[in-house]
């Protein structure tokens, strides 16, 4: 496996804004005022939307860390860094602790009891990665070629394409991301060029990634014969 980028690396910090605000002394313009300043966003948010979509900067920077992403919602904030997922945590954490000193906030070290994550990475792989191993999957995508060039009258290749795990998205009040593992766009299949996203740190996606990699490697499937 050789890695390629992030693409993203999204935390969320699930705390009550509202609770931030305990003493009701914050003038949300005056934040976001601040913000911008302070993290030299190109985009800021529109205040009549915060209710809709929350309150949403994008394209900014402090110090040699790139933010692409940062919504204030009721019951959570979410950074999007252009780098992992650790550093979205801590840019979290230093505004909340930044802003606790300027505007009088309700917030301590601590204050955040649960983070997650949604991380997206390319990668390259020469291992047959979409279809798993499985013999079966790789079956079915060689009889599909056979029928479909026959159809059209001129050869037509299938390949496994994608490949998801995923929880019942019933089974809970708010879904999660999937794990998932498909081409990148606009790439040709023979580049063996990939697309991952998982509600994982970076730091773990890609452990499961490398491992994911070791075992299909340990399990080929076997070239399809179609009868």
């Amino acid at each position: 496996m050789k890695f390629s980028a992030v693409l993203l690396a999204r935390t969320l910090a699930y705390i009550e804004t509202n609770d931030l605000n305990q003493k009701g002394k914050l003038f949300v313009p005056d934040l976001i005022k601040a913000l911008a300043e302070r993290y030299k966003f190109e985009k800021l948010p529109k205040f009549e939307e915060r209710q809709e979509k929350g309150l949403v900067f994008e394209d900014g920077k402090i110090g040699n860390k790139v933010i692409a992403k940062l919504t204030f919602f009721e019951s959570l904030i979410a950074l999007e860094s252009r780098s992992n997922t650790s550093d979205s945590k801590q840019l979290i954490e230093e505004l909340l602790l930044w802003a606790a000193a300027k505007f009088d906030l309700n917030y301590t070290p601590g204050s955040i009891k649960r983070f997650a994550y949604v991380s997206g990475i390319s990668f390259y792989s020469d291992a047959p990665l979409l279809s798993g191993g499985s013999q079966p999957i790789s079956d079915l995508a060689a009889k599909t070629a056979e029928a479909v060039s026959e159809i059209w009258q001129e050869p037509v290749q299938y390949y496994p394409a994608q490949i998801v795990v995923a929880h019942d998205p019933l089974a809970r009040k708010n879904g999660i991301a999937h794990f998932m593992i498909t081409h990148r766009l606009e790439t040709r299949f023979s580049e063996n060029k990939y697309y991952s996203e998982a509600p994982l740190s970076t730091e773990m996606h890609l452990k499961f990634l490398e491992q994911y990699e070791r075992d299909v490697l340990a399990n080929p499937p076997r070239k399809a014969h179609i009868i």
